[in-house]
């Protein structure tokens, strides 16, 4: 029985009370093509509109516990269908816009899809060309025909005076809310099975870490919803806290859209900072006879966010650098901020490991990333930094109600309310995941340092040596990348006798130094194979990795022609890289071992 003045323990009430609270705020919001302005749709008429589709869902007697997909990109029809489908105990199925009808097929057979939206022909192609393989779904519907199906739900609750009123609150907290399939960097896909309680647990936990949020905020939401970090921080906290969603264009549209809608909250993945980085260090825009100003603030904004990122070791500024620093942030560093709407609070970073210099170098413009850390069968947060004192390279403490231990051999174990039921059909994997005391083996090495957690490495991922060495890559990449003239790195070296590494050029940068050094070669190819260019990338890997182990350091690497991406099949969705399948492709170029 739903009691208001109790914490909401499901989904359906957390989004009751936030509809009953926060009628008139603006919630999901659009850039208006003819305006070129974000426009939003308030918590009141977004409500009406989940409750008239959940009275279709309810006219079809879809009965709770069946599986509803969405293969489609972000927007307000994404979070309508998800939270419908919750009031009527429906369990939402999320896929990446980007799968292949092959890989969308091997999920909704495996779940027994009972129904599908797809955001448009092309999604709508995928589900025509594998409808006969997929006996089990019965329904196909478009975001097209939303509009339809929310007036016959409307007229059927017409009808039926009280269902819906009646059909939210038979939410248990550990009913299955949704089932998210992941297969992260290797493996065949498992679904995911995250209750009400999982996704709640994690949403006040974030608000008991950051109280200072509220409906005021503005989350840009441009990372996948379809992923659980986005869907919990981009969708389920804004729900939490009654404030606004603006959904970006698409992700080409992130720099444009952050001035648009001005912020004050976005998720990201450490690979798209990167590229932000890689911006300003190019000076893009800066004219010539100002450069080494420019170079001059970025540098100490680099060491002045070390020293406020608490990094070990880090100098502290002295007089004359605070003078300077006072002035490159009214003539440099507040420029950069305005790039990024003008009103951002906290940058979240996620998914993948990210370098001490990047993190730096935000904290010094007066850009607070706060750095975390989890996984889909967490919910996903597991751990991360605390707004106003985020620790460079850590992922912070654990959550507010999240457990956490390290394992004889190094492993990260958790425990807690957002750990995942388990693996949907998959109960021997669910064992393996889960031990008998409750504590999730996590699969990453790490250490905590007066209860801050630091990720070493995937356990998976470590490379082991001909001699028997084991080498973590990740830390050596995040060295590697902090080379401006290096975008991309992947290690490589199993059962070799050396570290190995596949490089992807900063090729904004290499043009600028390949103009200095008159290069004229005729395109990106030629380039990477010039003996100058080979020559300045075996200094730069020395220069980033010369502190290191002998056996950890990399005696052979191989220039990429191009960049790494999702969609040659080489980075997951949310950027992560495939090992194995960047080790095949590439490997070659490296020759024997």
């Amino acid at each position: 029985m739903f009691d208001p003045n109790k914490a909401p323990a499901t989904l359906p009430e957390l989004a009751h009370r936030t509809f009953t609270k926060f009628v008139e705020r603006p919630y999901l919001g659009q850039k208006n093509k003819q305006t070129k302005q974000y426009e939003y749709v308030t918590y009141g008429a977004i409500a009406m509109r989940i409750r008239h589709l959940a009275g279709a869902f309810l006219e079809l007697d879809l009965e709770r516990g069946t599986r509803v997909a969405i293969l489609a990109e972000n927007g307000p029809s994404w979070a309508i269908i998800d939270l419908a489908a919750q009031m009527c105990g429906l369990i939402v199925v999320p896929l990446y816009s980007t799968l292949p009808s092959n890989q969308v097929q091997v999920i909704l057979a495996d779940c027994g899809a009972a129904a599908v939206f797809t955001s448009d022909e092309k999604q709508g192609a995928k589900i025509e060309a594998i409808i006969g393989e997929l006996p089990e779904l019965k329904h196909r519907w478009s975001f097209s025909d939303i509009p339809t199906l929310e007036e016959k739900g409307a007229a059927f609750l017409n009808a039926t005076p009280g269902l819906y009123e009646s059909t939210w609150p038979a939410a248990m907290a550990d009913d299955v809310a949704t089932i998210i399939y992941t297969s992260g960097t290797t493996g065949t896909p498992k679904g995911v099975m995250l209750t009400h309680r999982n996704f709640i647990s994690n949403a006040e936990g974030i608000v008991k870490l950051a109280p200072h949020l509220s409906e005021e905020d503005i989350f840009l939401s441009f990372l996948p919803l379809a992923h659980v970090y986005e869907r919990l921080a981009g969708h389920i906290l804004p729900l939490r806290l009654g404030a606004s969603v603006a959904y970006c264009e698409s992700i080409f549209t992130v720099d444009k859209n952050l001035g648009e809608a001005k912020p004050t909250m976005m998720t990201c993945v450490p690979r798209l900072y990167e590229s932000t980085r890689e911006k300003l260090m190019n000076a893009n825009g800066v004219p010539k006879e100002k450069r080494d100003t420019y170079f001059a603030a970025i540098a100490l904004a680099i060491k002045a966010g070390k020293v406020k990122g608490q990094l070990p070791g880090a100098p502290r500024l002295s007089i004359i650098e605070k003078i300077k620093f006072f002035i490159y942030d009214r003539v440099v560093y507040s420029r950069i901020r305005e790039g990024f709407g003008g009103r951002m609070k906290h940058f979240i970073s996620g998914g993948a490991p990210m370098s001490d210099e990047l993190g730096a170098l935000f904290l010094g413009v007066g850009l607070e990333i706060l750095e975390g850390y989890g996984l889909t069968e967490t919910s996903p947060v597991i751990a991360v930094n605390v707004p106003g004192g985020p620790r460079l390279g850590t992922v912070g403490p654990p959550l507010p109600g999240v457990e956490v231990k390290i394992a004889s051999d190094g492993e990260i174990l958790t425990r807690g309310n957002s750990v995942m039921k388990g693996y949907w059909n998959k109960p021997e994997e669910t064992a393996q995941a889960i031990d008998e005391q409750g504590w999730f083996h996590t699969g990453d090495i790490g250490v905590l340092q007066d209860g801050w957690l630091k990720i070493t490495d995937r356990k998976k991922d470590l490379i082991i040596l001909g001699n028997g060495k084991n080498v973590a890559p990740q830390p050596i990449e995040i060295r590697l990348q902090e080379s401006r003239y290096i975008a991309q790195a992947v290690l490589v070296g199993d059962s070799q006798k050396s570290v190995s590494a596949l490089i992807v050029p900063n090729f904004p940068a290499l043009h600028e130094w390949a103009k200095e050094q008159s290069l004229t070669e005729p395109d990106d190819e030629a380039l990477i194979k010039n003996a100058k260019t080979v020559a300045l990338f075996k200094a730069e890997v020395e220069a980033q990795t010369g502190n290191l182990a002998d056996f950890e350091k990399v005696r052979k690497f191989a220039l990429l022609p191009e960049a790494l991406s999702a969609q040659k099949g080489e980075l997951t969705p949310t950027l992560k890289v495939k090992r194995k399948v960047v080790a095949e492709k590439y490997g070659s170029l490296l020759g024997g071992g």
